[in-house]
């Protein structure tokens, strides 16, 4: 599975290693779990087998996890960031991450357009919705340019990623 410059694969244990420097980089930290000490990298493992085998005890009868580790497409390349979502029926909420190497090189609208479409084609007619700390202009605009629209956080579903302060955000439009 790929993009123009992006390699996509199931998100594995074997990914943690990888994305451990990546996690634990304080920008990263910054707008992701600003409060939270950083997991160590056997909790890191350790959640990323969980998500390749899926949810143990559902939210709603529904939910489906679909989780992406994100490569350049240059071989050998390293893991430079993940994709996640979660669909709980007709919505879900979705999240990305890269690494700070990479970000402002349009790499996370590349992979989130690709995203939409894999969603599109595993989880029709859902409505996505993002949060994102209010810190992370990058993300903002990115989401927008995405289609999503700022939603006021009383109007929105119970958002598991949800954060208080968070800024939610719903894709009302497929570009």
């Amino acid at each position: 599975m790929q993009s123009k410059n992006l390699h996509f694969e199931p998100l594995t244990a074997n990914h943690a290693d990888d994305l451990f420097s990546i996690l634990t980089t304080p920008s990263v930290l910054a707008f992701i779990a600003p409060d939270e000490k950083p997991p160590t990298l056997d909790e890191l493992r350790a959640e990323y087998a969980a998500r390749s085998r899926g949810p143990v005890v559902l939210v709603t009868p529904t939910e489906r996890w679909f989780n992406m580790a994100i490569r350049l497409k240059m071989i050998p390349s390293p893991v430079i960031g993940r994709l996640e979502a979660t669909q709980y029926g007709d919505w879900g909420e979705v999240a990305y991450l890269l690494g700070e190497a990479w970000w402002g090189k349009g790499l996370a609208f590349e992979a989130m357009l690709w995203w939409h479409d894999y969603l599109a084609a595993v989880a029709p007619e859902t409505k996505w919705w993002a949060t994102v700390h209010p810190s992370n202009q990058r993300s903002i605009r990115l989401l927008k340019r995405l289609g999503y629209e700022a939603v006021d956080s009383n109007r929105r579903p119970k958002l598991y990623s949800y954060d208080l302060g968070d800024c939610c955000f719903v894709r009302s439009v497929h570009i």
